[in-house]
């Protein structure tokens, strides 16, 4: 993290430390923390020490551990470059897990990530944490690998062992998907940027993520009702783009929101809560949620099961393709599962109505009236309880 510097009327210096050495470093001018000057410097950092790792690796000829470091040096640095700040740590916790791991049980190369040693690894955390962490942890170390197959010089190019490592098995949770009575309670409760950020969510059913990197410059097509949501749930973690339409009511709230933030900054959304942090983007809004639905008195969702209502709402009256093209899903059978686990398909008793109603099952109700009159009055005459009673007696 960038260090102020006293002595230099408080410049803000940015460090590259690999291996706990110091490679690199810059003076950047003085400013509030966390504000442009800091977030220059410390973008700097992390851009630098990517930089000198990629070009130590090209220039030397990495075998065992120092490959092994390498890769998890590199892989973390491109994590905090590239991806959110919660999505990073969340890397670098589980690299770090991983290494501790190897230095226990001996193991200095890439070669030692045997299936057996890897199994054993997540079978650990299993134990200790559950199996959900478990497969967290095999999607992360299987995510590093892919990565490292393609961007690491000298890396083992043979398939991941971790993809003959099948997930843990584990007890599912229906999403949770929030009635609309809920959600509606909850908008009553925002106000301002909250509210427009609510119903940035619900219109396009984006990811927290998405919508905490919304740049007006780059993202938002107001003239022609459109909206830019980018992910990176590509291969080996790669960008993802899609653009979608706005409804009118969403660009309504945007063009009303632009005019009425206070500071012109480019994110859509911004930090209001001082001065320190006056429009800065979000990286998180961890209790939003709770105080919206708590003065609701809802229960408690939060910004993803705003996604999981506009994936059922759409579900349900335009089907599985449309709601795969609002989620952002590259194939069909992820959003199958995605609506399945909320629950989306397990009223069946509406399959015969919804058969009925059809205008297929309407005519052939006026098909069966022309067709068997004195059949159908026959068998009610022949099922009514007296004569039946009287014949057998």
């Amino acid at each position: 993290m960038p260090t102020q510097i006293k002595a230099r009327d408080n410049a803000w210096l940015a460090r590259v430390i690999v291996n706990g050495r110091e490679v690199d470093s810059k003076l950047f001018p003085p400013g509030r923390k966390k504000g442009p000057e800091w977030l220059a410097a410390r973008q700097w950092e992390v851009q630098r020490k990517e930089e000198y790792l990629r070009d130590h690796a090209e220039k030397t000829t990495l075998t065992g551990s120092e490959l092994l470091l390498a890769w998890g040096e590199l892989y973390l640095a491109h994590a905090e470059r590239t991806m959110l700040h919660s999505t990073y740590t969340e890397k670098k916790t589980v690299m770090r897990t991983l290494f501790a791991y190897c230095r226990e049980e001996g193991i200095t190369s890439v070669e030692g990530l045997t299936k057996p040693m890897l199994y054993q690894f997540l079978a650990d955390v299993a134990d200790e944490r559950g199996a959900k962490r478990a497969n967290v942890y095999r999607k992360n170390v299987l995510a590093a690998w892919n990565w490292a197959i393609e961007c690491v010089e000298g890396f083992p190019q043979a398939a991941p062992v971790l993809e003959r490592i099948r997930p843990f098995p584990v007890e599912v949770d229906d999403r949770y998907v929030p009635p609309e009575e809920d959600v509606i309670r909850v908008l009553q409760q925002a106000h301002g940027q909250d509210l427009v950020m609510l119903l940035t969510y619900y219109f396009t059913g984006a990811r927290r993520g998405e919508v905490f990197r919304l740049l007006w410059s780059r993202d938002v097509d107001l003239d022609g009702a459109r909206i830019r949501l980018t992910d990176h749930k590509g291969k080996n973690s790669g960008k993802r783009i899609r653009w979608i339409a706005m409804h009118p009511e969403l660009v309504k709230a945007l063009i009303w929101w632009r005019e009425a933030r206070p500071r012109e900054v480019d994110n859509v959304f911004m930090q209001v809560q001082n001065d320190t942090c006056m429009g800065l983007p979000f990286r998180q809004r961890n209790h939003l949620m709770p105080k919206l639905c708590e003065r609701a008195g809802v229960r408690p969702f939060g910004f993803h099961a705003m996604r999981h209502k506009s994936a059922a709402v759409v579900f349900v009256s335009r089907g599985l393709s449309d709601t795969q093209i609002l989620m952002g899903h590259s194939r069909a059978t992820t959003t199958d599962i995605y609506v399945r686990s909320a629950g989306l398909y397990a009223d069946r008793s509406m399959i015969p109505s919804a058969l009925g109603e059809h205008v297929i099952g309407q005519t052939a109700a006026r098909l069966l009236e022309m067709e068997m009159p004195h059949e159908m009055e026959t068998h009610e005459a022949f099922c009514k309880q007296e004569p039946v009673n009287n014949r057998l007696q």
